[in-house]
């Protein structure tokens, strides 16, 4: 409860500082769309050629790219503003001030900014979504909306892991700039449908570098049916990830040179 409370104060702060500046909230809004938009048009051109690509027609991608940006904007809500600060504040000792503070290190540097100008761009792709998963030729039970609802929150996680665990090497190389380009290309496979690749790369993707679970994996539930092995890997996947990034968050901190040292 301490954690929740603070964590509402977190948001409290954040709404109020966005609000000064509305116009940088609009343009945050196009912008997405903009992008939203270009990601779509690839499929919808393609698939004005073929009417399927391993077995997924159009309406299924369509299910994918909507829980794709869901997960993609859950992200930036709660997650991507910090992510992107955090080589700052290494940079500028500007972590120290959290290292001292009586709470989790990992919390406060991954949950103190809320990006609110995005709940706007949440609204849109969850009528999307509706919309894509309507026009899937079958209906839905209730579990696979709860499992579905589930393996989304797993996606945001995974994505969340592995962002941090890229961006946490800045404490041990304190100029992390092309690491994160890395992880950015290698965030791109997560962005088209793992039944696009061959078998060695869906094994990569799927394991090795699990970001299939950030938006494939949620979307198989809707458009191939309920699948317990997807829900239990899922789950497993996460709680792996989730443990890993503590463990070594703990230990990169070990070889943080802070700006007073």
């Amino acid at each position: 409860m301490r954690y929740l409370r603070i964590w509402l104060q977190f948001i409290k702060m954040s709404v109020m500082a966005d609000m000064e500046y509305r116009l940088n909230l609009v343009v945050r809004v196009l912008g997405e769309l903009v992008w939203y938009s270009a990601q779509l048009s690839v499929f919808e051109v393609l698939y004005t050629h073929t009417n399927t690509l391993n077995g997924w027609d159009i309406n299924a991608v369509r299910v994918f790219m909507g829980t794709l940006f869901l997960a993609d904007v859950i992200f930036m809500i709660f997650f991507m503003e910090n992510m992107d600060a955090l080589s700052s504040l290494v940079r500028k000792g500007e972590l120290d001030l959290y290292l001292v503070k009586p709470i989790n290190s990992q919390f406060m540097v991954s949950c103190r900014k809320i990006g609110s100008a995005w709940v706007v761009n949440l609204a849109l792709i969850v009528v999307y979504l509706i919309w894509a998963m309507n026009r899937l030729p079958h209906g839905f039970s209730v579990v696979q909306i709860l499992t579905y609802i589930i393996l989304v929150g797993c996606g945001v996680l995974v994505f969340y892991c592995m962002r941090f665990l890229f961006g946490m090497l800045v404490l041990v190389l304190h100029d992390a700039g092309n690491i994160q380009f890395v992880w950015y290309q290698l965030y791109r496979l997560g962005t088209r449908p793992d039944i696009l690749y061959p078998p060695y790369l869906r094994y990569f993707v799927l394991t090795v570098l699990p970001v299939a679970f950030i938006a494939s994996v949620p979307s198989k539930i809707l458009v191939e049916g309920m699948s317990w092995t997807w829900l239990a890997a899922g789950l497993g996947i996460t709680f792996t990830l989730f443990t890993l990034t503590a463990f070594l968050w703990q230990r990169a901190l070990r070889q943080y040179a802070s700006a007073s040292s």
